[in-house]
């Protein structure tokens, strides 16, 4: 969903025009990764969400500075700051970023002070590093597309394990991961997503590189991609698709949940998405598409609600994209409040079934007739206060004979 314009002053898309404002004489040509981190304070101040960008054609990487202020790196700098079509970026909270340098065939770091970056060394020796994710640790995982496959690359010491236990890989493009105890991931217990045959499968695994799912593309839509992929805070694996101009929503497990978007400039419309970040504590979500980027917030949907009545009760059923804090009432026809169902009650994404037996909230059982069955919910994130899904379904009740 948009966030709301209180919050973005009505700029949730940005082009060339609204970079120029902090990046003058700067021009955006291909997008491509995208990556952002709560960097930690070394002030004790606030944590700083921060941004990392990069532009494949052009080689530079853009980031978020203080304020209003904006950085620019690669087309001055030399060595560890000229790329050549670079696929993707990643940060972690220490303001460590590592760069997927795909045309040197390198992995570059660079430390973000909040102010600004600085080089720091590379790693060689790849053969087409694409997919690049934070481990939370200090490390990052990489996906060597030409290779076959994705490595943990430790950015101290240049160390490579191999990742996966008895897993091949087929042209790795994308990878995504919850750190150990991220507090920005409810919890979850660490998680790897990776895509792969480029772009046409997407599998989670276990930290320890044990298969957990595994889901194909063309299952979504006939000739969808998975391009890029992240996580949300509830686990759940979002994909952007640059073909089709969409985003994907799949469960932890990679059962689907969400489809969404179209090409165009207009609200809810993609054209040809890049990249994705989700900042995960506050469900913001940053994609970069063909002429920039956007800015929306995780909101929830209710899908498929039914409410059917049967002997002496009515089944209702509905699916959640999102995990949300969800209400049901019965109305009569006149929209009086009959019955609440449930208040406020947190429930998980995906589908959710029950009854209702006619009783009132006076606890007598309500007379024959029409009424209408009503879902609303929230999301948890930073839109719970400013955006409400609602559904309704009207239904014929009689009391048992």
């Amino acid at each position: 969903m948009r966030p709301p314009a209180s919050h973005t002053l009505g700029i949730d898309r940005i082009t060339e025009r609204e970079l120029a404002l902090v990046l003058p004489g700067v021009h955006i040509v291909s997008p491509a990764g995208i990556g952002v981190a709560r960097m930690r304070s070394k002030s004790g101040g606030k944590d700083q969400v921060t941004l990392v960008a990069l532009d494949s054609s052009t080689g530079l990487l853009f980031s978020n500075g203080k304020g209003m202020n904006g950085i620019v790196w690669g087309r001055e700098h030399s060595g560890l700051g000229t790329f050549s079509h670079p696929s993707d970026v990643a940060i972690d909270r220490s303001g460590r970023v590592a760069v997927t340098d795909t045309g040197n065939r390198r992995v570059v770091i660079l430390q973000h002070d909040g102010s600004g970056l600085a080089g720091e060394k590379e790693f060689r020796s790849f053969q087409e590093p694409k997919g690049i994710a934070a481990d939370g640790s200090g490390g990052f995982y990489v996906c060597d597309r030409s290779a076959n496959t994705v490595v943990h690359l430790d950015a101290q010491t240049g160390s490579r394990a191999p990742f996966g236990l008895e897993i091949s890989f087929d042209r790795p493009i994308a990878v995504a991961a919850i750190a150990e105890g991220d507090r920005m991931a409810a919890g979850k217990r660490r998680r790897i997503a990776i895509v792969d045959k480029d772009g046409a499968r997407v599998r989670s695994f276990t930290i320890e590189g044990n298969l957990a799912a595994t889901r194909d593309a063309s299952a979504l839509a006939g000739g969808a991609h998975f391009d890029d992929i992240d996580f949300d805070f509830f686990g759940n694996v979002f994909a952007v698709d640059s073909a089709h101009h969409r985003v994907h929503k799949l469960r932890d497990d990679l059962v689907p949940l969400d489809s969404f978007g179209s090409k165009g400039e207009g609200p809810g419309q993609f054209l040809s998405p890049r990249g994705i970040a989700i900042h995960r504590e506050l469900g913001q979500v940053f994609i970069t598409e063909e002429n920039g980027g956007r800015y929306l917030w995780i909101g929830t949907d209710v899908r498929d609600f039914q409410a059917e009545t049967g002997q002496g009760e009515v089944a209702f059923s509905y699916m959640l994209t999102e995990e949300s804090t969800a209400t049901l009432r019965i109305l009569d026809s006149s929209g009086r409040l009959v019955a609440s169902i449930f208040t406020d009650d947190r429930q998980s994404a995906g589908t959710t079934r029950g009854t209702w037996d006619g009783t009132a909230k006076n606890g007598a059982v309500v007379p024959a007739g029409d009424y209408v069955a009503e879902i609303r919910a929230r999301a948890t994130y930073s839109s719970k206060s400013s955006f409400e899904k609602k559904a309704t379904r009207t239904f014929h009740w009689a009391p048992r004979s």
